[in-house]
């Protein structure tokens, strides 16, 4: 996470404690154990989290995969057919900025489907997508054969942003990525997207098992933990929760990213290490209250 957000948090009366607190109540799997996992796949327990997290500039979440079991999803999103995680792949290499990387995630709700038709969504047109891009706090809607523009309107840095190359043996960056605009003749495409703000808090849950067993463990448990608990102190309305696919750091599984739907410059707060008897801590300390549990940070702590 960016300083900018922990200033929002800390002026905000939110505050960075040390440890998870235990739970206060037993939702029926809160004390469950782990199930064993393969010797060579051990859970890293001596690592400190700090700063283990990626930091994309944009985190792209894709719900219209049509993937709707986490179990049989390829080790790589990109190799799905015709998906649109394998079209950005494809189409991304010299049109995105190597100074503001980019990640690109499946996600799968637990009211996966009754949110895409909100949006007008029918799956079985596998050209329509819906995605939710952070910091920007969009949900976009577009056409599949809009993904150049997509990645230029949404993926490409404004000319402000772009960091300066000094060597004389390299095309600045800013002049590169603008030459491969000018060729494509992509001009003002923002016709092409349907934009909604989004409206709910976001709780995601590494769950890629053909990634890494330890998420594909972990993520069934947590996921129904975190039901049970946002069930119980009465934000299940007011918080989507579901799976979302390799983000890295599987050594450090359970690993979980929570987007607030009020934070501006939102890029998440990543979780790592985090068992079903931490639940409830994350839901009262960082959900309700804005607060950063140290233990299970996976991001930079400002000094």
């Amino acid at each position: 996470m960016t300083g900018l957000i922990l200033r929002r948090f800390q002026s905000t009366g939110s505050k960075i404690i040390a440890s998870c607190p235990k739970p206060e109540y037993d939702t029926g799997c809160t004390f469950c154990e782990v199930p064993a996992l393969p010797f060579s796949k051990q859970i890293d327990m001596t690592t400190n989290l700090a700063s283990t997290k990626t930091a994309p500039w944009k985190h792209v979440l894709i719900l219209s995969h049509g993937i709707r079991d986490f179990n049989d999803m390829p080790s790589k999103i990109e190799f799905i057919p015709d998906s649109l995680s394998s079209s950005i792949n494809h189409l991304k290499n010299g049109r995105v900025s190597a100074h503001h990387p980019i990640l690109v995630s499946n996600i799968l709700l637990k009211e996966h489907d009754s949110i895409l038709k909100s949006f007008g969504i029918e799956e079985s047109k596998k050209d329509e997508q819906l995605v939710y891009i952070y910091p920007d706090n969009k949900v976009v809607k577009f056409d599949i054969s809009k993904t150049v523009q997509f990645i230029k309107h949404y993926l490409t840095p404004a000319d402000h942003q772009l960091e300066a190359v000094y060597n004389p043996f390299k095309v600045a960056e800013k002049v590169k990525i603008q030459k491969d605009i000018e060729d494509e003749d992509v001009k003002d495409t923002s016709h092409n997207f349907i934009e909604y703000p989004i409206s709910k808090n976001l709780v995601l849950i590494c769950g890629h098992t053909k990634r890494d067993i330890r998420c594909g463990v972990l993520a069934p448990l947590l996921e129904n933990e975190f039901s049970k608990v946002l069930q119980k102190e009465g934000l299940h309305q007011d918080t989507e929760l579901g799976l979302i696919s390799h983000i890295g750091g599987h050594v450090y599984a359970g690993n979980v990213i929570y987007f607030p739907k009020d934070v501006d410059n939102n890029h998440g707060i990543w979780y790592g290490r985090v068992f079903p008897d931490r639940v409830q801590g994350i839901v009262k300390q960082t959900i309700m209250k804005g607060n950063i549990i140290k233990e299970l940070y996976r991001g930079q702590l400002a000094d």
